[in-house]
């Protein structure tokens, strides 16, 4: 039999699982500002040969450059990406559950995952007729 007792345990224990849940929801991760990303990662390239303005370089390399995320609003944020070699616009995405971060290039994607809020780990790859490449690192906001 269901006492008054039972009920409201019942309906606290909904409202604080409830109210737990909004919350986290809510709280889109804030991207805006500098972040340093560093990657190992290389270049497959084609008979002709890469293009000239790609971030990594070889077939092996290592990559340090910075992104700048200059607006967002709400899960959406714009942004650049500067390397020693290249500078690229992107747009990039905030997954629903706030564990995930999308973004696409002028030739490429970046997928990472939220370690906290001031690092990612990231993977970025893009396929041209000219050159394939793939990248792995970290994502750090710059203080």
């Amino acid at each position: 039999m269901l006492t008054t007792r039972h009920c409201t345990f019942w309906l606290v224990l909904t409202g604080l699982l409830m109210g737990g849940t909004y919350s986290f929801a809510a709280d889109i991760p804030y991207l805006v500002g500098n972040w340093v990303v560093e990657t190992e990662g290389g270049v497959l390239a084609s008979p002709s040969g890469p293009r000239e303005n790609i971030h990594h370089s070889g077939e092996f390399s290592k990559l340090k450059g910075e992104l700048v995320v200059t607006k967002q609003e709400g899960r959406i944020v714009h942004g650049v990406f500067t390397s020693p070699r290249a500078q690229e616009n992107f747009i990039g995405a905030i997954t629903m559950d706030n564990q995930r971060f999308f973004y696409a290039d002028e030739d490429g994607m970046m997928e990472g995952d939220f370690v906290d809020n001031d690092k990612l780990n990231v993977v970025y790859r893009h396929v041209t007729p000219t050159d394939t490449v793939i990248g792995v690192g970290s994502m750090n906001r710059k203080q």
